[in-house]
């Protein structure tokens, strides 16, 4: 099977917004310590999930390597929902940068495909939602996130310390996982502490093109066709084939069940969050008619 192919016909079912019970919080309301080389816990005004970074050696530009932090997990629908719905606004948590923010379109089947939600990966955004998102979290934080380069995505592979022999410890692939995402972090954490760097969501990574690729595999995928430099390029066309709408949406893949994402966070201090507003600044990334802008 091709690396992260469409999973094939599905029920298309209605969007449901966030579970009605919360992931429990896991840690105390302050703010977020500066990163250190052990890592940090990073809190989001308005969502429950606080997001576990670890160090790791990145490759540095003009040569030796510089120490980034990344997401144990992968995003989560829970912390998702708050940026496309903008729940944090609605209780007064947002603050107008990230409320500035141009936010997807909300999603017109239920993109989760009844895998799971609270708990579970985030799955068929685009690479311009990603994005967003990073831009988003980066706003209600004052930290910058990002997503991984290919370059860093390669370092974080070859130091998870995963053998292909027992892969099965560490990834929801074809082989084990019944063709559908599974809890977050029920597997083995790697070397590094990171869980599902291979399969269950594989994951959007910035080649630097428009459209970004993806690596990791999904649960769709053999561990026999990934590697720590495998990376495959968007199917825009393919990943959104059941999509109805014209043109189609440019922030959900109707039909790449299968893609999702890590965040990694640069070294630097963080700053204040904007001041909390209840000003309504981000705009809708649909025009009057309903079909997503080509901004």
């Amino acid at each position: 099977m091709p690396m992260c192919s469409p999973r094939g016909a599905f029920v298309c079912l209605l969007s449901l917004l966030a579970a009605s019970q919360a992931a429990p919080v896991l840690a105390a309301a302050a703010p977020a310590p500066a990163a250190t080389s052990s890592g940090f816990r990073q809190e989001v005004d308005g969502s429950t999930f606080v997001i576990e970074l670890v160090p790791f050696e990145a490759p540095a530009e003009g040569g030796g390597t510089r120490t980034l932090h990344v997401s144990t997990t992968e995003i989560p629908w829970e912390l998702f929902d708050v940026f496309v719905y903008g729940t944090d606004k609605a209780d007064g948590k947002s603050n107008e940068k990230a409320d500035a923010v141009t936010k997807p379109t909300k999603p017109y089947i239920g993109m989760d495909r009844e895998f799971g939600h609270v708990g579970f990966p985030v799955i068929s955004p685009s690479f311009l939602s990603a994005k967003q998102f990073c831009e988003w979290l980066s706003a209600k934080t004052g930290r910058t996130y990002r997503l991984p380069t290919a370059a860093e995505w390669t370092a974080l592979c070859e130091q998870s310390g995963i053998d292909p022999k027992n892969s099965g410890d560490y990834a929801w692939v074809k082989e084990n996982s019944n063709e559908k995402t599974h809890r977050l972090a029920s597997k083995k954490a790697d070397k590094l502490g990171l869980y599902d760097l291979f399969g269950n969501a594989c994951e959007w990574v910035d080649d630097g093109s428009k459209l970004g690729v993806v690596a990791g595999g999904s649960y769709l995928d053999s561990m026999a066709d990934l590697g720590c430099a495998v990376f495959q390029p968007c199917k825009p066309v393919e990943w959104n084939e059941i999509d109805p709408q014209f043109p189609k949406s440019k922030w959900w893949y109707s039909s790449g069940g299968f893609v999702g994402f890590r965040v990694v966070c640069e070294p630097s201090a963080p700053a204040a969050p904007a001041t909390t507003s209840p000003a309504a600044a981000d705009a809708a990334a649909t025009n009057p008619s309903g079909a997503p802008r080509a901004d």
